[in-house]
């Protein structure tokens, strides 16, 4: 046990960092970004084109595209610190965990240093080749120098995510997305153009970083920056491992890419369109399902710390069960309420989008149900394994998108996707796993998966059956059914997914919430009573009330 030598609000925080948080909390927490920035980028953007101009706002998107571009620099030393650190801290190595921390803190400082200077550099050729001014080159260098201030904040914030502080994280990350989107509107309201927009999104970046310090300071006490504590010996670990994860987004990102090519060449390009709306709704289907996992990445980095190999196998089978639960669900509301989406978002001309759209559902069905395992690799450092998945299931999904896209068109393309998921991912990556955790293949895939994949299907078939899209005629009842059907799988899953001891907690919890309203209610009773009764109104002011 560490001594608390510091006075405080320091010596709480220590104190507060023995006591392991909570994963559902967490979990829960993760759709906050994620709902908030969907929100603002619904608002904002319009009102963007809108004052900024076609010209002006593809600008403001070049330049974003750019320094995205550049981000991989970072080389993901913000996911090694989410391996390594919590793992020096389940194995009670602090100083191992500062100097992580400290050589990944040099790394990034680094890092962002060589942006700013390519984008110092860059600038006034790439504003000269797209013809966008100075404008142009100003927003480069402006937002270059953004970029090099968020790296040292990832740094802070990966720190914070490794001990597992995800609210507090994603509450700064939502002040600053609010703030960010507030600055943008109030310089295009007050009449500024992008030259504003670059300083706000610099501002908005140094007030990032800040509350990232302060996150840091409270809730790590016991991870120490220092220059001293830097060693040579960490950077290959951490470099290794972050290129390996900025591997596996570049490789999943190619994939989705490779995709639109291959329409573009074997179809036509107006196919691409049609595709890209069903990819886009996945896309996001599959943001909405995967955040909650992010959390597991450092709880099993601190559980192989801790060398608790039966608490890693425990937390596994349930994470993945309980993401098929709530995958399965998702899904249904996507193969039934989907292409009623689609015309009501794009319009009847999109229709060739419903079959690719249900496709690839089942695809993203088997990809998110198992999302556990991606963290499962990351978190107990088999990165390396994790990239021959990724990289074998790129060249096979692409390869059988190539031959199923020219027997089957669309559809063929993304049964390619569909199949190279199913194949690597369900079967393989699943069978390794197994294996390396003990776990018997059949009674994992029966226990996770057959279930709630069984729900999914009779509720799928009960819905064609009675033709649900049908009854669908606008945006208020494409909402009402997909509620009534979000309820159905609920007491669907309640009753026939979930073990009596996982229902009877859920009804213990109702019950508490339950009894905690119905006293918060009575209390609120009995101060109202005692107000009003020693502030009644006599007789005379009563009358007088009346009167007037």
């Amino acid at each position: 046990m560490s001594n608390c030598n510091f006075p405080g609000s320091r010596c709480k925080a220590e104190r507060s960092a023995i006591r392991r948080p909570s994963l559902k909390i967490n979990a829960i927490s993760n759709w906050m970004p994620l709902v908030c920035n969907a929100v603002i980028a619904f608002f904002l953007t319009p009102y963007l084109i809108k004052h900024l101009g076609d010209s002006d706002f593809g600008i403001y998107s070049l330049v974003g595209g750019f320094l995205g571009y550049y981000g991989l620099l970072r080389l993901g030393v913000g996911a090694a610190i989410m391996r390594y650190v919590p793992f020096c801290l389940g194995s009670n190595d602090l100083e191992g965990a500062s100097e992580n921390t400290s050589t990944g803190m040099v790394i990034y400082l680094l890092a962002g240093i060589f942006i700013f200077l390519i984008c110092l550099i860059t600038a006034e050729p790439l504003a000269k080749f797209y013809e966008g001014g100075p404008q142009f080159a100003f927003l480069i260098k402006i937002m270059g120098l953004a970029a090099a201030f968020e790296c040292p904040m990832r740094i802070f914030d990966s720190c914070v995510r490794a001990h597992e502080k995800w609210v507090i994280a994603n509450c700064v990350t939502v002040i600053v997305a609010v703030f960010r989107g507030i600055g943008f509107a109030g310089c295009i309201y007050l009449g500024y153009g992008l030259r504003s927009i670059g300083i706000v999104a610099l501002g908005v970046t140094i007030l990032a970083l800040i509350l990232a310090f302060f996150m840091y300071i409270f809730y790590c006490p016991k991870i120490h920056l220092r220059l001293k504590m830097v060693r040579f010996s960490r950077v290959r670990p951490l470099l290794s491992f972050g290129i390996l994860t900025t591997v596996i987004s570049l490789i999943w990102s190619m994939t989705l890419q490779g995709h639109k090519l291959l329409i573009g060449k074997l179809i036509s390009v107006d196919a691409v369109t049609v595709y890209a709306v069903a990819a886009m709704i996945m896309y996001n289907v599959r943001a909405l399902v995967i955040a909650p996992n992010r959390v597991f990445w450092p709880r099993f980095a601190n559980l192989d710390g801790k060398d608790k190999h039966r608490e890693i196998k425990s937390l596994f089978n349930r994470a993945t069960r309980y993401n098929s639960i709530f995958a399965s669900g998702i899904m249904l509301m996507v193969v039934v309420a989907g292409p009623v989406f689609v015309q009501l978002w794009v319009g009847e001309a999109y229709e060739g989008a419903y079959p690719v759209l249900k496709i690839l559902a089942i695809g993203y069905l088997v990809e998110t149900s198992l999302a556990t395992s991606s963290c499962f690799l990351g978190g107990t450092g088999r990165q390396n394994i994790s990239v021959i998945f990724a990289a074998v299931e790129g060249v096979l999904g692409f390869s059988l998108s190539l031959y199923l896209g020219l027997k089957l068109g669309l559809a063929g393309v993304a049964c390619g996707f569909t199949l190279s998921v199913f194949l690597i991912r369900g079967l393989l990556c699943s069978l390794y796993i197994c294996h390396l955790l003990g776990i018997n293949y059949l009674s994992f895939y029966l226990t996770c998966f057959a279930r709630p994949y069984f729900v999914l299907l009779i509720l799928v078939f009960v819905s064609n059956w009675f033709r649900l899209g049908e009854v669908v005629n606008g945006w208020v009842s494409l909402i009402i059914m997909t509620f009534f059907l979000g309820c159905v799988y609920t007491g669907c899953s309640f009753f026939f997914t979930l073990n009596s001891n996982e229902r009877a907690g859920i009804k213990e919890k109702m019950v508490g919430v339950f009894y905690y309203i119905k006293t918060l209610s009575k209390h609120q009773e009995k101060e109202f009573n005692r107000t009003y009764l020693n502030n009644k109104p006599t007789l005379s002011e009563q009358q007088f009330i009346k009167e007037n």
